[in-house]
């Protein structure tokens, strides 16, 4: 596992991690990406650490994504509660 490349930007691990948090709960409200990874397998598996807040709490998730852009895929393989902040 590697340091996500320049290929995905910072607006795109933002955008991704909002997206995340609509589909998970809508009480959750995306804060920021704290961290991204990724493991090339057939496309690429991104693992996410981030912020959000839920009920007034700052809690820390995790998300592992699998992508592959070729086909237009894009799949949330996980989404666990890590901690509180």
């Amino acid at each position: 596992m590697t340091p996500a490349t320049s290929r995905r930007t910072l607006v795109d691990d933002d955008d991704l991690g909002d997206t995340l948090c609509d589909d998970q709960n809508t009480l959750l409200e995306f804060g920021r990406v704290v961290e991204t990874k990724q493991q090339v397998v057939s496309g690429t598996m991104y693992y996410m650490t981030l912020e959000a807040t839920d009920g007034g709490k700052k809690k820390v998730y995790e998300a592992k994504i699998w992508e592959k852009p070729w086909l237009n895929f894009k799949e949330l393989q996980q989404f666990n509660f890590i901690a509180e902040c």
